[in-house]
C-alpha cells in the first residue's frame, strides 16, 4: 500500500489543492462521518455503466479514541445487514449503513472493533497481523449466525478463516502461489466466484514476472490466471469482488509524489487459463476526481458495491467509503 507525504496535486490550481487539504484536516478532527463526492455531477455522469451513490468521509478515530485508518478491505453481510471491515494494523471493525429513500449512502453507524486473534486468542502482532483482503462466507444463505470471515494477509503471506468476532477459526494456509511475491505486494484481494470457488489476487508482479501481469489463482490450486494489469504507471491490484459470473477488480496506481489514478474492470475467466478484461472506468486526481488510495470493495446488493481507501494513517490522506452501481446495459 502507497504512502505519500504531499497531497495530490489539482492541475487547476493551488487554491483547489490548499481547499482539499483544508476540508480533509477538518473532516479528520471530525468525529463523524462526513458527506462529500468524489466529483462534480457532470465529471461522475462520465463514466458510462457506473453511476454514484454517496461517499463518507470517515474520521481518524471515534469519540472513544478507537482508530478508523488503514483500512484494508471490507465485507458486507446481507444476512446481518452488517458491514465488515480489516485494517493493515490487525483490527476488524462492523457497522451499519443509513441510506436516503433514492438509495445515496447517508450515515455509517460503528457498532464494534476488535483485534484480530490467534486460535489460542492472543493478538496477532507486527507482520502476522497485516490483514489485506476479506470475504465473507455463508453470509447471503439467509441464516443469521453462520457468517465466517476469510482473511488475506500481506506480511507473512497468507490466508485464514475468522469468527466475526476476529478469533481465529483454524490454522492458517499458504500456497506456494505466494511464495514469490515481491515485499509489501501480496494477497491483496479476495472473492467468491461461482464455479470456481475462492479466488485470490496478487498485488503486484510476482517475482521474475513483467510487470504488467500480476496472479490471480483459486484458493484450492485448481487454476491459475496472468492478469493484465491497467496501463497506467505503477497500477496495482489492491480488491476484487463478484460481478454476475465475473470479477470486479479494482486497481490503483501511484505515481509519486500525488498521482492517483483508480480503475474498475470486468475479468472474465475461463478455465484454460485466459482472462478478458473490460474497463467500467477510470478515475484520475488529474482529471478533476478527488480520489484516495482505494483498497477495498464488497458487493452489498445486485449491482452496487462499496468501495473504501486507506489513509495510511496520514493526516494528508482521507478514509473514503463510496457506493456505486454497475448498470450492465451501459457498462462499456
Amino acid at each position: 500500500m502507497p504512502t505519500r507525504s504531499t497531497a495530490p496535486r489539482n492541475p487547476t490550481g493551488a487554491s483547489i489543492t490548499g481547499a482539499l487539504l483544508i476540508s480533509t484536516l477538518l473532516a479528520g478532527c471530525s468525529a463523524v462521518p462526513q458527506p462529500t463526492s468524489l466529483a462534480t455531477a457532470e465529471l461522475e455522469a462520465s463514466t458510462p455503466g457506473v453511476s454514484w451513490c454517496g461517499t463518507l468521509v470517515l474520521p481518524s478515530k471515534w469519540q472513544d479514541g478507537t482508530p478508523v485508518g488503514g483500512l484494508s478491505d471490507l465485507g458486507w453481510d446481507e444476512d446481518e445487514s452488517m458491514l465488515f471491515l480489516v485494517s493493515d494494523r490487525g483490527w476488524l471493525h462492523r457497522a451499519r449503513l443509513d441510506f436516503t429513500g433514492s438509495g445515496e449512502l447517508r450515515d455509517y453507524q460503528p457498532l464494534d472493533t476488535y483485534p484480530l486473534r490467534s486460535r489460542q486468542g492472543s493478538i496477532l502482532e507486527s507482520e502476522r497481523s497485516d490483514a489485506e483482503s476479506l470475504v465473507l462466507e455463508n453470509a447471503r444463505d439467509g441464516v443469521r449466525g453462520n457468517t465466517q470471515l476469510v482473511i488475506g494477509f500481506e506480511g507473512d503471506a497468507r490466508w485464514q478463516r475468522f469468527y466475526p468476532s476476529g478469533l481465529a477459526g483454524e490454522a492458517p494456509h499458504r500456497s506456494a502461489r505466494l511464495a514469490d511475491t515481491q515485499p509489501n505486494a501480496g494477497l491483496e484481494g479476495l472473492a467468491d466466484l461461482p464455479g470456481f470457488g475462492l479466488i485470490g489476487g496478487i498485488e503486484s508482479s510476482p517475482e521474475g514476472w513483467p510487470d504488467t501481469l500480476t496472479r490471480l489463482f483459486t484458493l484450492d490450486g485448481e487454476h491459475e490466471w496472468r492478469y493484465p494489469l491497467a496501463s497506467d504507471t505503477n497500477s496495482a491490484l489492491t480488491a476484487l469482488e463478484a460481478l454476475d459470473g465475473d470479477l470486479l477488480v479494482l486497481e490503483r496506481a501511484y505515481t509519486p509524489p500525488a498521482s492517483v489514478v483508480i480503475n474498475l474492470r470486468r475479468a472474465a475467466l475461463a478455465k484454460n487459463g485466459s482472462v478478458t478484461v473490460t474497463d467500467l472506468a477510470r478515475l484520475s486526481n488529474g482529471e478533476g476526481w478527488s480520489v484516495d488510495n482505494f483498497e477495498g470493495l464488497t458487493r452489498i446488493g445486485d449491482g452496487r458495491y462499496l468501495m473504501v481507501s486507506d489513509d495510511n494513517f496520514s493526516l494528508l490522506q482521507r478514509t473514503l467509503l463510496s457506493c456505486f452501481t454497475i448498470d450492465e446495459a451501459n457498462a462499456s
